[in-house]
């Protein structure tokens, strides 16, 4: 029997491997990460935002993210980084112009980040989501936005707009890439620029949060209705290219992060969640950290099956933590079997009780809570503050949420001692 329980207790320390590799304090150089992006298990790069947002910092990292140095600052606002190599990385950013229109800047790096290229591709409305970019090789790629599907087949010197379709993400799907936006999906061979359309139904019209692709099985992470159109849900969908599509999941909670590769079917609610058989179940993951309770994973990036990175949220001190796995996160005993149960951030016992409506939320937020609400705070997903509101002692609470822009948030509520936090949606 003792021996069974060693074994036992080997397996699970074995099984449970996300563990930390750096912590960015808040008080440091590294304060707002927008992106990082691993071309290798040593080799990645990451973008912090600088001077009050309205510049970018590049950083790189050639130990496996514990220690960062600092490569240089540009202009603009950018959120996403592609790392095709060791020494190729492509950029995507934003600068509002006066008449708050947005100027698109791709910049390029082809000496591993130490000089960069900035290249204006368009002015127009929207925003460019953090997988906007999506290269084959090192000189031939998309830019998916708001106004359209831009390629280059140049190293980013010149971008040519090959389809007006409006298209929030750009993922590599085979053969192709493949833009989407709602329930369409825009698959685009590189080399006759021809657009194939596909509609997924996944129970009512959606918005697609976040997508990830290998090979060619596509999922992505929507927001949609419950087919009468009502209640929002979470829904994971996954595609395979001339095959079949299937919704696997639908969850109350916010899903972030989705990833797809051999090893499985990758999400984060909070905590990161594992499929190893084709969405039918999933694992809640642990990580090696004491205080893991109070981790929120917002970021998940595969290195290959097994290596990955991951950044977290320290919910109580804000700080941002880099982990990474070697075994694909491991699994646990919390095994995940009902499709349509909840299987986001669960309460303690003794937790207050919190409910965030609407969600997702247009102009105005309600928060409610079973006890009297000392503070409550809104943050990105990156822990950054965008409001905080002291001193309220209600049970009931009402936020303006106008100023925010579309996009995922978190609310931080305060109360008896006690941090409560709920993911919500803005439209």
């Amino acid at each position: 029997m003792k021996l069974l329980l060693l074994s036992l207790l080997v397996c699970n320390i074995a099984y449970s491997q996300w563990s930390p590799v750096k912590t960015f304090n808040t008080m440091g150089t590294l304060t707002v990460i927008k992106d990082l992006d691993f071309s290798s298990e040593q080799n990645g790069f990451l973008i912090s935002a600088s001077n009050g947002g309205s510049h970018s910092s590049f950083y790189r990292t050639t130990d496996g993210g514990i220690t960062w140095n600092s490569l240089t600052t540009l202009s603009h606002s950018y959120y996403c980084i592609n790392v095709v190599s060791d020494q190729i990385i492509y950029a995507a950013g934003i600068l509002y112009n006066t008449n708050n229109n947005q100027n698109f800047y791709i910049c390029r790096s082809l000496d591993g980040g130490q000089t960069w290229f900035e290249y204006e591709i368009l002015n127009t409305f929207g925003e460019l989501s953090k997988t906007c970019l999506a290269f084959q090789n090192d000189s031939t790629g998309v830019l998916s936005s708001p106004s359209g599907m831009y390629y280059t087949n140049d190293y980013g010197t010149n971008w040519t707009l090959f389809s007006n379709t409006t298209g929030k993400f750009a993922v590599n799907l085979g053969s192709g890439v493949a833009s989407l936006y709602n329930n369409n999906v825009y698959l685009t061979d590189v080399n006759t620029l021809s657009v194939q359309t596909n509609y997924l139904d996944c129970y009512g019209v959606g918005d697609v949060v976040f997508a990830s692709s290998y090979g060619d099985t596509l999922i992505r992470n929507t927001w949609c209705n419950d087919g009468a159109g009502g209640i929002m849900f979470n829904s994971l969908t996954i595609s395979e290219l001339g095959g079949n599509t299937k919704v696997i999941h639908f969850m109350e909670n916010q899903i972030g992060t989705v990833a797809v590769n051999a090893s499985g079917i990758y999400a984060t609610s909070g905590r990161p969640l594992r499929s190893m058989d084709g969405g039918q179940s999933f694992f809640k993951q642990d990580c090696t950290l004491p205080c893991d309770s109070i981790l929120h994973f917002f970021k998940l990036d595969f290195i290959d099956g097994d290596i990955a990175y991951a950044l977290a949220l320290n919910l109580d001190s804000g700080f941002v933590k880099l982990l990474k796995t070697t075994n694909a996160g491991g699994i646990t005993t919390n095994y995940i079997t009902q499709p349509l149960q909840n299987v986001g951030l669960t309460n303690d016992a003794d937790e207050p009780s919190l409910q965030v409506y609407p969600n997702p939320a247009i102009n105005e937020l309600n928060i409610e809570s079973s006890s009297l609400m000392d503070q409550l705070e809104i943050c990105d997903l990156t822990g950054r503050s965008l409001a905080k509101y002291t001193g309220i002692q209600s049970t009931h609470f009402e936020v303006d949420c106008r100023f925010l822009h579309s996009g995922n948030y978190l609310v931080k509520v305060s109360s008896e001692g006690k941090t409560v936090v709920r993911q919500v949606r803005v439209l």
